[in-house]
């Protein structure tokens, strides 16, 4: 499970949740949800962070349950990377998010090849029902790349990267003021065809017919117990300007009348192109009281609702759950198969992948926690099952304009683990504290 940092430390499960442009990761109605913080009819969020997959030890990044100490490839030299902004105008939501990781493959038989995942996310969403209901559509995009191959020490030629596109659909169910969250997501598989490279010199060597990304359907249930809403009934500052709004535009739609009507009555020549001067510059000066106006009823509905969103109390405990279940794909086998030219069967079934994840914040305003877990099925015939434990955090730091582009922001820096048998991962990124 590759992710950022807070979905991370949830041990994966966040489809019931659905929050922020980090949430695209696992649900594709993200978009279109509303976060309790969000008070501006046009908002925005944006997402980086790094992890490092197998930094402490060898990684048993399949799952094999083995090492190339027992013949089998091994991975090393991880790195995963993602970023993405998210942009919401009223219940329209649209996000386009990438995440890359890379490692390289090294096998006892002397075959080795560096490895390189691409994928990419384009998503529209819309709120239905006062924003209690939010459905999203889009597309995924995946490259694999294999290069600086070779095969018993010789250079192996390699077909270009395999890429494709599939569409992918999710919903999100949050009833105002309930404590409890409901989500769905899918990904149909992504399928990108390899064309045949030859072979090595003196040695036939197989290349597979395609690269797929298997089909997924998560499904995500959200709890939040304590005096912290999880739902609070979102609010458009629009919604409570556009009255005012509509009083200005009927002013002014009612002077214009006024003045067609005065300047009717005065003959075509330099007295009425005087009137027409005189009348425009007395509009002029009027629309910028109106529009001076305009601009300090919206920041005051802005004040409210950021005051509103500060003075919610802030402990809670936030239970998260998610139950994965990936498609199988027929006739396949893993990376490293591939790499050491064996046929073993490989994700030939469903699998389902249980995960949890609990948050606090056991300093309040300063410090917040997760503990997660997650069941990695294996995809190898006759493979087991491993238990993964996270943990990760977010540490409140300063407040910063970042040079004066934006207005003043709390940062903080948040952190993730991922510990499993035969398996590490740790990783770190950037946000705005919230």
């Amino acid at each position: 499970m590759l992710g950022p940092s807070r979905i991370l430390g949830l041990g994966g499960a966040y489809a019931g949740l659905a929050e922020g442009v980090d949430g695209v990761n696992a649900n594709i109605a993200t978009p279109g949800v509303r976060a309790a913080f969000s008070g501006r009819h046009v908002d925005y969020d944006l997402t980086a962070s790094v992890s490092l997959p197998g930094s402490f030890a060898s990684t048993d990044f399949e799952n094999r349950g083995s090492f190339a100490s027992r013949g089998e490839a091994n991975a090393s030299d991880f790195i995963y990377g993602n970023a993405g902004f998210l942009l919401q105008w009223g219940p329209f939501g649209t996000a386009l998010t990438i995440d890359a990781t890379s490692y390289k493959l090294q096998s006892p038989l002397g075959n080795a090849t560096s490895v390189g995942l691409v994928r990419a996310h384009a998503i529209v969403a819309w709120a239905f029902l006062k924003y209690q209901l939010v459905v999203g559509i889009g597309v995924q995009g995946t490259t694999l790349s294999l290069s600086s191959a070779s095969f018993f020490g010789s250079p192996l030629p390699l077909p270009a990267a395999p890429s494709g596109v599939a569409p992918e659909a999710g919903v999100l169910l949050k009833l105002d003021d309930q404590p409890w969250r409901l989500g769905v997501s899918a990904h149909a598989p992504v399928s990108g065809g390899v064309s045949n490279a030859g072979s090595t010199t003196g040695s036939a060597f197989v290349f597979p017919s395609s690269v797929v990304l298997p089909g997924q359907i998560t499904i995500g249930f959200a709890l939040q117990l304590g005096p912290r809403p999880l739902n609070p009934k979102w609010q458009d500052p629009k919604d409570d300007l556009d009255p005012l709004r509509a009083r200005i535009d009927k002013e002014r739609d009612e002077r214009a009348r006024v003045y067609s009507a005065e300047l009717a009555t005065i003959p075509d020549g330099p007295l009425r192109k005087t009137r027409q001067r005189e009348l425009d510059a007395r509009e002029h000066a009027i629309r910028r009281v109106e529009d001076a106006r305009m601009d300090a009823e919206e920041k005051k509905i802005h004040a409210e609702l950021d005051a509103r969103f500060m003075n919610w109390p802030r402990p809670r405990l936030l239970v998260v759950a998610d139950a994965v279940i990936t498609a199988p794909v027929g006739n396949a086998v893993a990376v490293s198969s591939f790499l050491d030219q064996k046929n073993e069967p490989y994700g030939g079934s469903w699998t389902v992948s249980p995960r949890l994840g609990l948050e606090g914040e056991p300093v309040i305003n300063w410090v917040k926690l997760r503990l997660g877990t997650y069941l990695e099925p294996s995809l190898f015939d006759g493979g087991s099952a491993r238990q993964h434990f996270t943990f990760g955090g977010d540490l409140k730091l300063f407040s910063w304009n970042f040079f004066g582009v934006l207005d003043p922001t709390t940062w903080q820096i948040s952190f993730a683990t991922d510990l499993a048998p035969r398996y590490t991962n740790w990783g770190i990124s950037l946000g705005v504290w919230r």
